[in-house]
């Protein structure tokens, strides 16, 4: 998604509307995939939490221009210093009382780690930032899975599988951005986007067919590479990226019930 530096009607939510969907559907698979409790309820608010931190962070370090800091950096401090308490406060509760979850909180900390340099360096827009905030964001649904009793390996199969969905989104609505604009030329992962989105098809369908891995995880991935296929050969315009955007969506509805039916 496209970033802009005028404030927004004052508001400190992500603007980032597929980033929404990032962090949701993981989370919903997680609930849905074990048996959700006060651990994985507090986990989740954690997470979103820290979900929500971004926009006042990045108001607060210029990310939004100097004017949305001049107008919203009181407000911004506030909820940043806010959010920041109740992520802890939710996290630290959450892992407390599912010890099942520590070690799986490692990932999701881990990738936002590596994001942090990247969001203060003004990067986070770069396909490799964007890339990272996708795996960063799928990752959040394994201590949750975790502390609902599921096992480590469907909860990193379903993670892996929502990264491999959000990472050909990204690249498909970047390569069609990059296509509209003179003389900019798209990075090499940008350029192989349709070529990305056939590969997860061949991919699924060997592992399908091969048995390591349940045929519905393995085919999860399958409907939202089609949609990135088609919008990627169709050669869209920009204005369509709702469409395409809202595509993806349903997609990932399709993603999620082929998750709960091969791991529930």
């Amino acid at each position: 998604m496209t970033q802009t530096n005028a404030p927004h009607q004052g508001s400190l939510l992500p603007r980032e509307h597929g980033a929404y969907a990032q962090i949701s559907f993981p989370l919903l698979t997680a609930l849905s995939l074990g048996k959700p409790g006060p651990a994985s309820i507090l986990l989740v608010m954690a997470a979103v939490t820290v979900f929500l931190l971004h926009e006042p962070v990045l108001i607060l370090i210029g990310g939004r221009g100097g004017r949305a800091k001049r107008e919203l950096a009181g407000r911004a401090r506030r909820r940043t210093a806010l959010l920041i308490a109740l992520a802890l406060l939710a996290g630290l509760g959450g892992l407390a009382l599912a010890p099942a979850a520590r070690l799986a909180a490692l990932i999701p900390l881990g990738t936002a780690a590596l994001l942090l340099p990247l969001i203060f360096s003004r990067r986070e827009k770069t396909t490799a930032g964007e890339l990272l905030v996708a795996l960063s964001l799928s990752s959040t649904m394994i201590p949750v899975a975790r502390a609902g009793g599921v096992n480590l390996r469907p909860a990193l199969l379903a993670a892996a599988v929502w990264a491999i969905v959000f990472a050909l989104g990204t690249v498909t609505v970047r390569m069609i951005i990059a296509r509209a604009k003179k003389g900019v030329e798209p990075s090499r992962w940008v350029r192989s986007a349709p070529w990305l989105s056939a590969a997860v098809i061949a991919g699924a369908m060997f592992l399908a067919f091969e048995g390591s891995v349940p045929a519905p995880a393995a085919l999860a991935a399958v409907p939202t590479a089609a949609v990135a296929l088609v919008f990627a050969l169709l050669g869209v315009h920009p204005r369509n990226l709702r469409r395409m955007g809202w595509s993806l969506v349903a997609s990932n509805v399709a993603v999620m019930t082929a998750l709960i039916i091969a791991f529930r």
